[in-house]
């Protein structure tokens, strides 16, 4: 009686794996179905694409499990997958569309319905190539964006390698939170062709994929399209620090100050960088206040000069551009004020030699004129007496 209800139970266990798209080995292994009708969309956003499936077979049922997807992409010539785990049936992300994109997933089913084991199935894969017409020599040249103090975003490049006189060029970009792809509305030209463009104020643009598409065209031959993605806090170039002072405590210690660049990144968002020069000597060192307190490390040299340049930290971004450097501020030790002391005591004694003898000759020329004067004055006295 035991053996038939052993059996009984093992034949249940059996059809109910069949039903929800298990099948029992004789090692008691439970398999389940890869996700189905897997694929890689591009809706035109210059990179941007859906990955998408649909549940695998015979698990709709299994309302006791939860399913989850193990998701792993790449550009083909990439060495890393991206990995990410989901329960919803799509993900999107950027691609750079200059290379082909591959893609694979599994399904995963939760521990707690399969005796404490994870199961995963098969991997079902996708790819997609953008097919691209012309060669890559046509395609445009040393790409060059650059957001500037975070407030207006500005990208220049070269004509492709031997393109005909009458190719141009064309910019199209999106991010998300636009509608639609638009096109660059202020191109930068020269002799009449496009070499970049001036993007309007870019609202709500920060910490997202920033997508550009610059095609070409020409009657001689077809021009190659190239595809860039941008995060644009990373490429912000900031304005340098200005109203740099320095205040001397003894020939020694001194303390730096400069003013945080004007704009619209915050405070707390920056790194500087200060060059210094002593002597023959230069060094660099950094810091993410707008201040600093330094000890001369020459106690000889006379002179330390000192600028200022900055950066977006890593705090608010990856990466950065950093700004010009400010404009050069200097301190003079008492060697210098001796030399002007000494220059400045005999150009002292000359000016003033100089001042007393134009007083004298002043004194006498003012005495000679009035002698003259008195002379005068006397023939005109001795006429009127003869007459």
């Amino acid at each position: 009686m035991a053996f038939i209800c052993l059996d009984v139970r093992c034949l249940c266990i059996f059809l109910l794996c069949k039903a929800f798209g298990y099948t029992l080995s004789s090692s008691m292994e439970i398999k389940v179905n890869p996700p189905q009708d897997f694929e890689i969309v591009d809706p035109g956003y210059l990179g941007y694409l859906y990955l998408q499936w649909q549940p695998p077979l015979a698990v709709d049922n299994f309302k006791e499990c939860t399913i989850e997807y193990e998701l792993k992409y790449r550009n083909v010539d990439s060495e890393r997958w991206k990995t990410i785990v989901t329960k919803n049936l799509h993900y999107k992300d950027g691609f750079d569309l200059n290379k082909g994109v591959e893609a694979k997933i599994h399904t995963l089913l939760s521990t707690h319905c399969t005796n404490g084991s994870e199961v995963r199935s098969s991997w079902s894969e996708a790819t997609y190539w953008k097919s691209e017409p012309g060669s890559l020599e046509t395609k445009i040249q040393d790409m060059d964006c650059v957001y500037y103090n975070w407030q207006y975003l500005l990208c220049s490049w070269k004509p492709g390698i031997g393109v005909h006189f009458d190719t141009n060029y064309t910019l199209f970009y999106w991010y998300e939170g636009l509608d639609n792809v638009l096109q660059c509305a202020d191109y930068i030209k020269e002799n009449g062709k496009n070499i970049g463009c001036r993007f309007p104020n870019l609202e709500s643009s920060d910490y997202k994929d920033f997508f550009i598409c610059v095609n070409g065209s020409s009657e001689s031959n077809p021009i190659r399209s190239s595809y860039f993605i941008f995060e644009l806090q990373n490429i912000v170039k900031p304005l340098p620090p200005d109203y740099l002072s320095l205040t001397v405590k003894n020939s020694f210690e001194i303390n730096l100050k400069w003013s945080t660049p004007k704009g619209p990144i915050p405070a707390r968002c920056f790194i500087y960088e200060i060059l210094f020069t002593e002597a023959d000597n230069s060094w660099m060192t950094h810091t993410v206040e707008n201040e600093m307190h330094i000890t001369r490390t020459l106690n000889e040299s006379q002179e330390l000069c000192f600028l200022v340049r900055s950066k977006v930290n890593i705090y608010c971004s990856d990466d950065g551009i950093w700004s010009e450097w400010s404009d050069e501020r200097c301190w003079e030790g008492d060697g210098q004020k001796e030399t002007w002391i000494f220059f400045m005591i005999p150009l002292g004694l000359i000016s003033s030699f100089v001042l007393l003898l134009t007083c004298l000759l002043l004194h006498k020329q003012k005495a000679l004129l009035k002698s003259i004067f008195h002379m005068k004055k006397e023939v005109f006295s001795h006429q009127e007496t003869l007459f």
